[in-house]
């Protein structure tokens, strides 16, 4: 049999088996989309949030090393300006992060110097920034600005997260925060005082929870990062790529725990197509034994039934690819209506090509056993049995 015959008597299978059993075909090529549709979207989520969280640690971290006390605000300001002198530090951001209560309202207070603002503020929606260390200023988030109503010209009164002891403040300024983490813990919004504000409200004047370290252009971060904890012992250093990596560990585990859906989806994937093609085969076993009788090799056979086998996988890849796309539109959409993340959809060549790849890949080999007992098949016996 020639290869344009093969190809044609391969094509007339298919055409007649999708003709005469338009469910079964739909329903295997649905459940091939199912399971390349959730890796694809899985996939793109994934990288998405990645470089979202990424950008958030760089946003928020604008430096390479970042201090830490042993307590929540005992970073003393006289030890930043030692780390200052360190040989290869270029700047030292400090700032203040804990939660306080505007009414019974958690929040997140942060406490950070006029030229830093920057690097918590993306945009000004409203109002402006405050330009001096002290004074009864405030900047709202967003969000909590419409949680609270607040206005600006406002005025609030904070409290520290101990004590009873509370300042009152006047919203001078509406913006979108860099970082918003208050979906993921107690608090429900930011409200930005100048440093010393901060410092003044906590009782704690001239320490700070943090520093952030700016080391100059072609030094080694992590000399730097020896160098203070030898001048500051009781300190935790880490580098700004340790953060990041705390950061992907946490979503690697959550995507493993989402992949399980995936491989769910793909293990009925394959089962369908086996199915599929087993039917497909014990139907047409009147044709392979006259195709047998008449000289066909088993080769002839099996390249009919892996010929079906790639139009299913194709066209489920395809159309997973599709759905793929989609759905992890809709994930995005999910996850940034949360306010953490903000995904961007980046749609990698790889990755598409992959799922077709995988689901073409699956559709061939979880039709190999069918296949197998269709080259089988004793013509004798079957047209003996007619």
């Amino acid at each position: 049999m020639s290869r344009q015959s093969l190809l044609f008597v391969a094509l007339k299978f298919v055409e007649r088996d999708i003709l005469f059993k338009k469910l079964i075909a739909t329903l295997t090529i649905l459940a091939i989309a199912s399971g390349v549709a959730t890796f694809i979207s899985l996939r793109i989520l994934s990288v998405g949030s990645r470089t979202a969280a990424q950008s958030i640690v760089e946003q928020v971290l604008p430096g390479e090393v970042v201090v830490y006390g042993q307590g929540l605000y005992d970073v003393s300001e006289d030890v930043l300006n030692e780390i200052k002198r360190i040989p290869g530090v270029k700047d030292v951001t400090p700032a203040i992060l804990v939660t306080g209560y505007i009414g019974r309202n958690a929040v997140f207070v942060l406490g950070v110097r006029p030229e830093d603002i920057k690097n918590v503020v993306s945009k000004v929606v409203n109002g402006s920034v405050f330009n001096t260390l002290a004074g009864p200023y405030a900047i709202a988030d967003v969000g909590l600005a419409k949680k609270l109503d607040l206005k600006v010209g406002d005025k609030v009164t904070v409290k520290p997260p101990y004590g009873s002891f509370f300042r009152q403040y006047e919203i001078i300024g509406i913006a979108e925060v860099t970082m918003k983490i208050e979906e993921i813990g107690a608090a429900g919004g930011y409200i930005i005082l100048p440093l010393r504000e901060a410092q003044t409200l906590l009782g704690r004047p001239g320490y700070v929870s943090m520093a952030v370290v700016k080391v100059e252009e072609g030094v080694d971060p992590v000399a730097v990062k020896n160098l203070i904890s030898v001048i500051y012992p009781g300190s935790r250093v880490m580098m700004r790529e340790e953060v990041i990596g705390v950061v992907f560990k946490v979503m690697s585990l959550i995507e493993g725990l989402l992949l399980s859906t995936t491989l769910v989806g793909l293990a009925v994937a394959v089962f369908g197509t086996t199915s599929t093609i087993t039917s497909t085969v014990r139907e047409h076993q009147r044709e392979i034994a006259i195709m047998r009788t008449q000289g066909a090799s088993r080769r002839s056979v099996a390249t009919i039934f892996i010929m079906e086998a790639l139009i299913y996988g194709v066209t489920g890849g395809l159309l997973g690819l599709v759905f793929g796309v989609l759905g992890a539109q809709v994930g995005i959409g999910i996850v940034a209506s949360y306010g953490f993340l903000n995904p961007p959809l980046i749609l990698e060549p790889l990755t598409l090509l992959l799922g077709v790849t995988l689901a073409t890949l699956l559709s061939v080999v979880s039709s190999l056993y069918p296949i197998w007992r269709a080259t089988s098949i004793r013509p004798v016996e079957v047209l003996k049995s007619e």
